[in-house]
């Protein structure tokens, strides 16, 4: 493969990253889990549920929408 410059950078770059699809996701969780489902898994928790604050908020939008409040 011809490269553009004589950069070791270049050349690091198009290397695929070490450890594949194993490292890149943590493991599934089962059904049970409080946790099952939710987008942020994998993220450390800040000590609220974030599905439980979007689910909270969509519903909060949706009831100021039909009332016209703020």
């Amino acid at each position: 493969m011809t490269r553009f410059t004589d950069s070791p950078y270049e050349r690091m770059m198009t290397r695929r990253p070490e450890g594949g699809k194993e490292t890149s996701r943590p493991s599934s969780l089962p059904p049970s889990h409080p946790c099952y489902g939710c987008g942020n898994y994998g993220q450390p928790c800040v000590g609220f549920c974030h599905r439980q604050l979007t689910a909270w908020l969509r519903e909060r939008r949706n009831k100021n929408h039909e009332t016209g409040d703020r």
